[in-house]
């Protein structure tokens, strides 16, 4: 979405949902505003390596509506957590869905389920085992993916909210022998002002 350090925004982003070897199930749809932190645009952010494995290495992007409605209200939407929303000890079960284009060469969605730890030594990225890669960026990565049954001998747990988005695939390992990508952790400083300032913008976008 951005250039890190330079304060310079990229342009023409279009959104697909659905996607699929060259259909478009439910449009495309363009982007209106994008909305990143200061510290990454400028430069400041913390950062293992800069640009790269960054603590705020997140975007929200707000869509222009088409016929007064935005995506959601044909295919559904998910939630998000932060602050360790999903996880236990630092330790998760994420989800990642993405289009790289090592896989079917960015034609399908793919789907990748794997342990998630967060890493102190990298800027507090967590890090998932992945086959993704180029092009996956961006794709979330949920906790509770799916659909809920019903809970007819157990109970749900200490987080059981369903389909919460936590992170977004941020970089890839560019040696091939480890299979793991790294995602910028959503938390209270990044991902809720963003929300918050888009929200605030286009109170329709998010009701």
């Amino acid at each position: 979405m951005a250039h890190f350090g330079t304060n310079q925004f990229y342009t023409n982003w279009q959104f697909v949902p659905g996607y699929r070897n060259g259909s478009a199930p439910y449009g495309v749809w363009a982007v209106q505003a994008v909305y990143v932190l200061t510290a990454y645009l400028n430069g400041t952010d913390t950062c293992a390596q800069a640009g790269v494995v960054c603590q705020d290495d997140v975007a929200v992007l707000l869509l222009n509506p088409q016929n007064n409605a935005y995506p959601g209200a044909a295919t559904g939407w998910y939630g998000y957590g932060f602050d360790g929303t999903g996880f236990t000890g630092g330790l998760t079960h994420i989800t990642q869905l993405g289009y790289p284009g090592c896989l079917d060469n960015s034609f399908y969605m793919e789907r990748n389920d794997s342990h998630g730890f967060t890493s102190a030594s990298y800027a507090s990225n967590t890090i998932i085992g992945s086959l993704m890669c180029e092009g996956s960026s961006g794709g979330p990565w949920l906790v509770n993916f799916g659909r809920r049954p019903s809970l007819t001998g157990t109970t749900a747990g200490t987080a059981p909210d369903p389909n919460l988005v936590v992170g977004v695939t941020s970089w890839g390992s560019t040696n091939t022998g480890p299979k793991e990508q790294g995602a910028s952790s959503f938390t209270s400083t990044n991902i809720v002002p963003l929300v918050n300032a888009a929200c605030t913008a286009v109170p329709a976008a998010c009701s």
